[in-house]
């Protein structure tokens, strides 16, 4: 006689045998001993834990001649026809091949027929397979079958069952084997065998198995052909060891080993999540059982040199690199490119990654010194009365204010910005201090004072003899420096322009692209307006009618976010109706107006009295030659 297999030479052929699955034992048993054996039942569970056992252990104690307490007796004719697989009582069919609508109907023409038992059992495995036409076609047969007919439908999926076959069903659920059931079996046949194991071997093929007896006894066969357990892969061990020391290349090298010994990339990946699996529950506190003494040796190599944050990214990128092996046109790329990007964070673009790295630093990762950031920033070389003001500067504050005066001092930290402000900071200090100018000195001409201070935030004082503002920068005294110095630069603020800088230009230049980027409605609806001004947070829109601007009422917050998003602050859009021009313009749009605006080419010496102008005058503007009448006497 061939060879066979382990899980055929000894399948249970009663219900006394199955390991593990007392609970659907004991219901199938009790409905057979008490004759309430339902007309449907529907068994579940993960492969190999019993379900086609169980169906055809029910198949013969149901046509068995001399039952005792629910149990075949395994050796009457109809016992030994079905366990030979030639009984006309039990028909199989495979859904998974035999889904379709014709195959269900051929199997339900002969569903009245007699047979030479007195029970008729059909075992539909995969049921879950059939299509929604071969399921509907069943649905009638299995809610009032004959009397003499049972059906037993077997599926690892259960929730891919529609409901109208579940709720006609009596169904029950077989779980995985434990560890220990599982080895009192692997020892009970090892010796009916006439096998030579050992514990090692028995916990191999336990942990291989992973609770199913099919895969348990299969992998014990393999254990005895091959002369026992083989050594760990060394590829394993390679592998974590280039996630310990953050090498890639010891990865890449360890995959190519791997694979010229003929491993396939999917199985180093699932050998690599069953080691990295040990190390995380090592790691937990909680080790797993059934561990050969390598494993736990090769555990605890890296339990104390992998972080939980380490072990879990890495079981997560492996983990999703095996998902999209089914997929790739070579699964050896996706396995490299995973183990990369687990050696090296710097090319990973993930929120993980980027943890990652960030814990590095905060773990004592050097930083940038401050020395050699600014060495590397040209300085410019500032005036001798400068110099002598940075060597002794002065114990009081500068005499003269800044338009940054009351912002604070730039942070002098490691990174490049900070640096790069401490370095631009002797522009605004090195330059002499100015006062303001004696009374008796004569008018200074605007012009030259803009072209002096281009970059102040707020125009030039009109007269000479004004009092000193203090927002506005103070005019150098030209009889003391032949220019006045350029002003300190104010800071940019650390997260950005904020409202303070909006600008009707600004808003407008941005508007349009802005706007390209809404939805068609609301683009279509505010094209009809225009800004008009903006205060503080607040720009205001004018549109020409109420009508419009009750339309456009609906996208208002849309495009207010649109704006917020554009310029990196909270923006408010209000609506008004009416022309641009009838808007009073803003502080804001004063304070930003630039050096080149026709005020500055102005000399106060040109400046003269505004002249009388009424309504009248202005009508006889428009109208040349027109006569003035006096008004009626009432």
């Amino acid at each position: 006689m061939a060879y066979q297999s382990l899980y055929r030479r000894y399948r249970p052929q009663k219900f006394s045998d199955i390991r593990g699955q007392e609970h659907v034992v004991k219901a199938l048993r009790n409905a057979v001993r008490d004759d309430r054996v339902g007309h449907a039942y529907l068994l579940s569970g993960p492969r190999g834990t019993g379900k086609t056992t169980a169906a055809r252990i029910l198949a013969k104690v149901l046509n068995c001649q001399n039952p005792a307490d629910g149990e075949p007796c395994g050796v009457c004719d109809s016992c030994v026809s079905i366990e030979g697989g030639t009984s006309f009582d039990l028909h199989e069919l495979d859904a998974a091949s035999n889904n379709k609508v014709d195959d269900i109907r051929d199997l339900l023409s002969k569903v009245a027929l007699g047979t030479p038992g007195r029970t008729k059992v059909y075992l539909l495995d995969e049921v879950h397979m059939l299509t929604a036409g071969a399921e509907n076609a069943l649905l009638k047969t299995l809610e009032e079958p004959p009397d003499h007919v049972v059906f037993v439908l077997a599926t690892t999926e259960p929730h891919k069952v529609v409901p109208t076959i579940r709720s006609r069903t009596q169904q029950l659920e077989l779980t995985l084997i434990a560890a220990d059931q599982m080895a009192e079996l692997v020892r009970e046949i090892g010796t009916d065998a006439g096998l030579d194991i050992n514990d090692e071997i028995v916990g191999h093929v336990v942990k291989v198995g992973g609770g199913s007896a099919r895969d348990t006894l299969s992998a014990l066969d393999q254990v005895v052909a091959a002369g026992g357990v083989g050594d760990i892969d060394s590829s394993t061990a390679d592998l974590l060891e280039s996630i310990a020391a953050s090498d890639p290349a010891m990865a890449i090298a360890a995959i190519e080993a791997a694979g010229e010994r003929g491993a396939d990339p999917r199985r180093i990946g699932e050998r690599f999540i069953d080691a990295l699996r040990t190390v995380f529950l090592l790691k937990m506190g909680s080790p797993p059982s059934r561990l050969s003494e390598p494993e736990i040796e090769l555990a605890k190599r890296f339990v104390d040199r992998l972080t939980p944050a380490a072990i879990t990214r890495s079981l997560e990128t492996v983990g999703r690199a095996l998902v999209d092996m089914r997929q790739a046109p070579d699964p050896r790329i996706d396995l490299e490119v995973a183990f990369v990007r687990l050696t090296n964070p710097a090319v990973d673009s993930s929120h993980a990654a980027l943890v990652a790295r960030i814990e590095a630093l905060e773990a004592g990762a050097p930083s940038p010194a401050p020395a050699a950031a600014v060495a590397a920033t040209p300085t410019p070389v500032a005036p001798p009365a400068a110099e002598a003001t940075a060597a002794h500067p002065p114990a009081a504050p500068a005499p003269v204010e800044s338009s940054d005066s009351s912002s604070p001092p730039p942070p002098t930290g490691g990174r490049p910005a900070d640096l790069a402000r401490a370095a631009l900071k002797p522009r605004g200090t090195t330059a002499a201090p100015r006062t303001p100018p004696p009374p008796e000195a004569p008018p200074i001409d605007v012009a030259e004072s803009a072209a002096a201070v281009p970059s102040a935030p707020a125009p030039p004082s009109m007269r000479r003899d004004d009092p000193p503002a203090p927002a506005p920068t103070p005019v150098a005294d030209t009889a003391a420096t032949p220019k006045a110095a350029e002003p300190e630069t104010p800071a940019p603020p650390a997260d950005g322009a904020g409202a303070d800088g909006l600008s009707v230009e600004s808003v407008r230049s941005q508007w349009s692209a802005m706007l390209d980027s809404q939805s068609t409605p609301a683009r279509a609806r505010f094209l009809a307006g225009e800004v008009g001004s903006v205060e503080g947070n607040t720009i205001n829109f004018f549109l020409p009618s109420a009508a419009q601007q009750q339309r456009c009422e609906k996208y208002r917050p849309e495009v207010e976010a649109a704006l917020s998003s554009t310029f990196g602050t909270p923006l408010v859009l209000t609506l008004h109706t009416g022309a641009v021009e009838a808007a009073a313009p803003s502080a804001s749009s004063d304070d930003a107006s630039t050096p080149d605006t026709a005020e500055e080419d102005i000399s106060v010496h040109d400046l003269t009295d505004a002249g009388g102008s009424t309504v009248v005058d202005r009508i006889a503007d428009v109208f040349p030659g027109a006569e003035i009448l006096a008004p009626p006497e009432s």
